[in-house]
């Protein structure tokens, strides 16, 4: 898969041109992000929307939530789910879209995966901590805005860096900031700047791989070890350079998190898998089979729907706008779901 190098300026100017978020979006997050909301109000809403609704039904019924009976309405739905998981839900499936919108490759299918149980595992550490238990989940699904951000605006290019880190054993981030002239770290920063995201939260993205200082357990540090249990368990992006060993990075929590994260790696990674599987069943959708490194994704996608390769450089192909609207969406749920919060 050959490599395409492309400026900084090319790329900030890719992430630049994601469309804005769609306004149904704007106001079900801005109803999430109030702690008192009326989930009538909230059920109202996302019925006014056939697609997003139909979503939420499939993954309510799904056998993760084991209903005798299967929920018909959207009221009942979000009334069984209750506010909190209601959030997790919507922050997920929006997300998820991604994985319709650029080229459905296998690059983008493990970036998702990692993203899913980065945000498993962050909730799980604020759960053990009872630190951060209502802001772990979205932060984990946010750690990588940047990176999807790179797959969204430039599908082919980004994935042949993934693939050639890989093949190569080389440090990711410094690769990207030689063929980007960014890295995916600090495209999250830039994008989480430009829409507006509070500081904490544009922390995150772009520091989620700088080891915390101290011993003080905060949500960078959550994320940041959330993040590498991710890759310990099998979701990583590329193969590590260094294999670390779970133990020691549970010895960077508290006692309570190692007690309840340790010695449960099968359990951990069986819940992510079972959560991976409900979403990708949305729509009926499967998981996407990973190619042959020498296959070009592009030109495998425009033959699986007979059409021509897509031009990346346009900017202007269906797929990269239903990709940006989501990355949009995502941005939006997050922006909204803290607006009402103080930290």
């Amino acid at each position: 898969m050959a490599l395409t190098k492309l400026s900084k300026s090319t790329v900030l100017n890719g992430l630049s041109k994601v469309p804005p978020f769609p306004p149904i979006a704007a106001r079900l997050l801005v109803l999430l992000a109030n702690e008192s909301v009326d989930l009538g109000e909230v059920a109202d809403l996302v019925g006014s929307d056939a697609t997003f609704s139909a979503r939420v039904l499939q993954c309510v019924n799904s056998i993760e939530f084991g209903l005798a009976h299967r929920v018909r309405d959207v009221r009942s739905a979000l009334n069984f789910l209750g506010l909190d998981q209601t959030r997790q839900v919507t922050v997920t499936l929006a997300t998820r879209a991604y994985s319709k919108g650029a080229l459905g490759t296998a690059a983008l299918q493990r970036c998702w995966e990692h993203t899913v149980a980065t945000a498993i595992l962050a909730d799980e550490v604020a759960q053990a901590c009872q630190a951060f238990t209502g802001v772990a989940y979205t932060a984990g699904i946010i750690h990588d805005i940047g990176r999807l951000g790179l797959l969204v605006a430039y599908p082919r290019e980004y994935e042949s860096i993934i693939h050639s880190a890989a093949e190569r054993c080389l440090d990711l981030l410094d690769f990207e900031s030689d063929q980007f002239g960014v890295h995916h770290a600090e495209a999250g920063r830039i994008l989480s700047e430009r829409w507006g995201l509070p500081e904490e939260f544009r922390i995150i993205a772009g520091r989620h791989h700088d080891r915390s200082e101290g011993g003080e357990l905060d949500l960078l540090r959550i994320v940041h070890v959330a993040c590498r249990l991710a890759d310990v368990l099998g979701y990583e992006i590329t193969r590590p350079l260094v294999h670390e060993k779970i133990d020691d990075i549970l010895a960077e929590l508290p006692h309570c998190a190692r007690e309840r994260l340790q010695g449960g790696k099968d359990e951990l990674r069986a819940r992510i898998e079972q959560r991976i599987r409900v979403y990708n069943g949305i729509d009926g959708e499967n998981s996407v089979k990973p190619s042959p490194p020498d296959e070009d994704p592009a030109q495998e996608a425009a033959e699986l729907h007979g059409t021509e390769p897509l031009l990346v450089e346009s900017g202007s192909s269906l797929s990269w706008l239903g990709a940006g609207i989501a990355l949009t969406l995502v941005i939006a749920l997050v922006a909204a779901l803290l607006l009402l919060q103080r930290w």
